[in-house]
């Protein structure tokens, strides 16, 4: 009897010891990601660019670090075998975090953009636009 319980003591110790290594590999990597992710250079798909004001680049990246969480909770759900009703709540989370994203994206584009290129009697931008709210929200 003392045997099974040393044996099962031994099996949560290293257990333990898994679980905390497994944590630590993953907060490297989570490090290194970031680390790569600071590097990159985002393009615009149309060539062209979007200078932003620091606080909408936190604001906008808040945000998106907010629905990434989420997304994660959403995995780590399905693998602890949550209720099913109970991850669909998490997907309503996540798809309400990234139309509040869509929502301050588009409002930044409105009055930064597509203003600029009308005041110029640019209508491009514009029409671009619309092509991309249609599918967006239209799904067309």
């Amino acid at each position: 009897m003392a045997r099974t319980a040393t044996k099962k003591k031994e099996e949560k110790t290293v257990a333990k010891k898994a679980s905390a290594k497994k944590a630590k590999a993953k907060s490297t990597k989570s490090t290194k990601a970031d680390k790569l992710e600071e590097k990159k250079v985002y393009k615009c798909v149309s060539k062209r660019s979007t200078q932003r004001d620091e606080e909408t680049k936190r604001s906008l990246t808040s945000r998106l670090n907010r629905a990434a969480g989420q997304i994660n909770g959403l995995q780590g759900m399905l693998e602890s075998d949550a209720y099913c009703t109970d991850i669909l709540v998490q997907v309503a989370a996540v798809q309400s975090a990234l139309r509040a994203f869509s929502r301050e994206l588009i409002v930044h584009h409105l009055e930064t953009c597509v203003t600029s290129d009308l005041k110029k009697g640019e209508t491009e931008s514009m029409n671009e636009f619309a092509k991309v709210l249609q599918k967006q929200f239209m799904n067309g």
